[in-house]
């Protein structure tokens, strides 16, 4: 906690450290990010080296990136779809997320940044939501994103493979849409049950969730249902997030791409635009 500038700071730079060390990557090159700009994977029917090894170094990745490196994200569940069956290339990619957190060991979380408009106006949930269309090339699958920030940081994130092909873009930002609604739905009844003096304060004036996508179809699928005969095949379970935009219990506005912090979940970028969207999710 920094009582002058008035943020509080989550830290796994010991942890990071310890792993570095373990896996004896202390003394590595660092790389500006965890995985080279549009890098791809193939799936191989047997594995080429040990899988146990391989299995214990993600494991350890994993757990900073639930803790506090959403940056990781995506490289972190890239890497786990290859767990029982791994190759050179895949140990290559898992050792490239070290040399990352050698040189972003010490970065923080933080949060504090937008607390006075908050206590102004009140407690709003921001989520990002984005998808990466027919982004897995072994299965043509597609990947979904979201991120919901509060007082500058991220809070809640996730990248996951979604469990259908999406037969278009928009279908794939709509799924992922709709993952994202349910987080933020969550958040916001947690929020509002929080039993501390802030957020009591604030509780009464807790406001809708709002997610941000970059995808006009997927906002014009989610807010008319006149869409519904060329929607068919999209299961029915996605199509929850009408009812709940009908009855105002939370809304989506778009986003341009340039801002859509949810990016960097679904796909490995190029430094300067990791960078920028690791600082978005309040990553110092």
């Amino acid at each position: 906690m920094d009582h002058d500038r008035h943020t509080l700071s989550i830290s796994q730079e010991q942890y990071v450290e310890t792993i570095l060390k373990r896996h004896g990557m202390s003394d590595c090159r660092p790389v500006s990010t965890p995985m080279e700009a549009n890098f791809k994977l193939d799936k191989l029917a047997e594995a080429e080296i040990a899988p146990k090894p391989y299995q214990s170094a993600l494991g350890a990745l994993m757990y900073a990136m639930l803790g506090s490196r959403p940056d990781i994200a995506f490289a972190v569940g890239t890497l786990s779809k290859h767990a029982s069956t791994p190759g050179t290339e895949h140990w290559n990619a898992l050792m490239r997320v070290f040399r990352y957190l050698r040189g972003t060991s010490g970065l923080r979380l933080t949060y504090g940044k937008d607390l006075k408009p908050l206590c102004e106006h009140g407690l709003t949930v921001v989520g990002y939501s984005d998808a990466d269309w027919a982004g897995d090339r072994n299965d043509r699958r597609s990947t979904s994103a979201y991120v919901f920030k509060l007082g500058g940081g991220a809070i809640s994130w996730c990248s996951r493979k979604q469990q259908s092909i999406a037969q278009s873009s928009t279908e794939a930002e709509y799924v992922a849409l709709a993952l994202a609604a349910k987080e933020g739905l969550w958040l916001s009844t947690l929020l509002s049950d929080l039993d501390s003096p802030v957020f009591h304060a604030l509780s009464s004036r807790l406001q809708v969730p709002l997610i941000l996508v970059d995808n006009q179809s997927a906002m014009a699928l989610a807010k008319n249902s006149s869409f519904h005969d060329r929607t068919k095949h999209i299961a029915v379970r996605h199509h929850f997030i009408r009812d709940e935009l009908e009855r105002g219990t939370l809304t989506v506005e778009y986003v341009p791409t340039g801002d859509q912090v949810a990016d960097v979940l679904t796909k490995s970028l190029a430094r300067e635009k990791h960078t920028y969207f690791t600082n978005l999710l309040g990553l110092y």
